[in-house]
């Protein structure tokens, strides 16, 4: 097999796992060999083994030697690495975007918000249609590596169904975060985009955090002080 099928293939295998971790198919604190592993998703060890790496990195998973894998799942310390890094890549990303986008993207926005709109009770196709929302306006930045990565995060995010939608916070607000980001992307306003997209994401962000667990103070603390350091003085989010 050559380098760039097993690369294709240990990250159709790396999504399948997050998945099946999701949906409780895969526990956490149980070891999976990756023979076990292999077989149960129809792959041979080297894209296996190369899948967990991804999701040890990911802090899914933890990598024992000579016997497998152990399911971490995701906890309070990784939603606050991993919106953090959404806050750092995704908001200049949108504001690259603006630039480059056609009307033929403007409708393919419109169309995915719409979804939202007519899905608007949280439930899988409205998450479906966010997310693709946010993959075209990643794709149009034009960092093809970014996107991809991005979208790692916010599946590993959506683990445990940990979407700030409707469970934290109105469905109206999350619309009106996303339809700023839009309007501003149809203007061409590239900084206004940029903007729109950090507060959209330091607001989900704050609700990820305040709800990653019981005992929380110590999290949103570190939250809120990486915020105030990586948004721009001026910029900074109020709502």
């Amino acid at each position: 097999m050559s380098q760039d099928a097993v690369d294709s293939k240990s990250e159709q295998i790396a999504a399948e796992i997050r998945d099946a971790i999701r949906q409780g198919r895969l526990e956490r604190g149980i070891l999976y060999s990756s023979r076990e592993l292999g077989e149960r998703f129809g792959a041979s060890r080297t894209p296996v083994r190369e899948a967990l790496l991804k999701l040890a990195d990911l802090g899914l998973v933890k990598i024992e030697r000579n016997r497998g894998a152990r399911v971490l799942g995701q906890d309070g310390r990784g939603i606050v690495d991993l919106c953090s890094l959404r806050v750092l890549l995704e908001p200049p990303a949108c504001r690259s975007a603006a630039a480059v986008l056609t009307s033929r993207d403007d409708e393919a926005m419109l169309a995915e918000y719409r979804i939202m709109e007519r899905t608007a009770d949280g439930g899988t196709e409205y998450f479906a249609a966010d997310e693709r929302l946010h993959e075209l306006i990643l794709q149009a930045s034009g960092n093809r590596r970014l996107a991809k990565f991005v979208n790692e995060l916010r599946q590993t995010l959506a683990l445990d169904g940990r979407h700030s939608v409707p469970r934290y916070q109105p469905v109206d607000t999350a619309l009106k975060d996303h339809w700023d980001i839009i309007d501003a992307l149809r203007k061409r306003d590239g900084v206004g985009a940029e903007r729109a997209m950090r507060k959209h994401l330091v607001r989900s962000g704050d609700l990820l955090v305040a709800h990653s667990s019981d005992d929380n103070r110590g999290l949103v603390a570190e939250w809120r002080r990486w915020v105030s350091v990586s948004v721009p003085e001026g910029d900074q989010v109020t709502y």
